[in-house]
This record gives C-alpha cells, structure tokens and sequence, in this order.
C-alpha cells in the first residue's frame, strides 16, 4: 500500500469519525474514489444514500431498525407465505375459472404473479452485471435469514422463481448402418455386435 493511499484512508476515517458527518466533504473526497479498505466504501455509501444518518451516534440504532425491518419483509413476502404453500403441498399459483394465467383482469393473483417475476427477473440480471470477482461479493453475510438457509424448509425462494433452464439439443444423423448418433461410439459397437450375433444365430 503506497504512502499516498494511507493517507487518503486516514482523511477517510478522520470525516467519519466526526460526531457529525459534514455531507458535502464526504462527497468531495468520494467523488474521486472511495477506499476499499476497512469497509469505507460500503460506510460512505450508507451515508451518501439516506441509509444512515449523519449523526454518528445514531447509526447503531438506524442499522437495528434497517436489519429489523428487512427481516420482517422476507418473513411477510417470503417465508410465511412459502410455509404455507409447502404444508398445503402447493408450488404453484392456483388455476381457477375465475382466475388462470390468461386473466386479464388487473387484480388476478396470476397478473401479479407474472408482474412479481418481471422485477425478479430484472433483479437477477441487475445482479450478474456486477462484479462478482470482487470479494465483497464473495463474502458470506454477517447477518443470514437462518430460515431461509434452513435445509429442512422446502418452501419456495425467489431465486428458484427466476433460474433458468436449458434444455440441451442435438443434430440426429442416422448412418449407412441405420444407427443414430445418439449412443456413444461404445454403445454403437455393442448393437452392431449384438445384431451380428443374432444374425449368426439365425
């Protein structure tokens, strides 16, 4: 680490730990670059997003709240409603003659379903354009939603909404023989064996 990127840390850590983060200072110094070191980056951030506030003694209790608060959304639009469907045996949206995924009525739970997927969908993309070389995305979380990484819990997350599938293709050819390409070369030679038996036998 060169003389000068210390001291950019230093003048870092001196504008946040300042009882009062002085907002347009730490945007200037931002402005060039943020150090990575000592999770400076994710801090200012925090702070330059409304995340945190600017009174330093408040962050503790802001973070609790945010984590509070999170964890009440995945327990309201994913957990509960993923129990439910896993103890009814239900992985799928219901398809009624009221309701099915042709529905075109606005308030149809299939209408909201497919709308839900289009963010998921963007979300998941938005996700893989970043950088996921760099270690902060590598990191495990400090603070997981243990129900969700529980094993024992089958209900449906949301990245199984949005995982895609590929099914694999290939060209058949049938040779001068009659024998398709769709057994390996040591399959090939077996049924070529087994036909010339038979023949033999006849």
């Amino acid at each position: 680490m060169s003389r000068l990127h210390r001291s950019r840390i230093a003048e870092f850590e001196e504008i946040l730990n300042e009882p009062n983060v002085v907002l347009q200072k730490l945007r200037d110094f931002c402005f060039n670059g943020i150090p990575f070191e000592g999770g400076l980056r994710c801090l200012c951030w925090k702070i330059l997003l409304n995340y945190l506030p600017v009174e330093r003694g408040a962050w503790n209790s802001q973070l609790r709240k945010q984590r509070e608060l999170y964890a009440q959304f995945l327990k309201e639009m994913i957990i509960q409603p993923g129990i439910a469907k896993a103890e009814l045996g239900v992985f799928r949206e219901d398809v009624t003659l009221e309701d099915h995924p042709l529905n075109p009525n606005p308030n149809s739970q299939w209408n909201t379903y497919f709308k839900d997927n289009e963010v998921l969908l963007q979300i998941d993309k938005d996700v893989r354009r970043l950088y996921p070389d760099m270690a902060f995305f590598q990191r495990p979380t400090e603070y997981p939603c243990l129900l969700i990484l529980d094993p024992q819990n089958e209900f449906e997350t949301l990245r199984k909404r949005v995982e895609q599938t590929t099914l694999k293709s290939q060209t058949v050819a049938r040779n001068r023989s009659g024998v398709t390409n769709d057994y390996p070369i040591s399959d090939v030679h077996l049924i070529l064996k087994t036909a010339k038996d038979l023949q033999e036998s006849k």
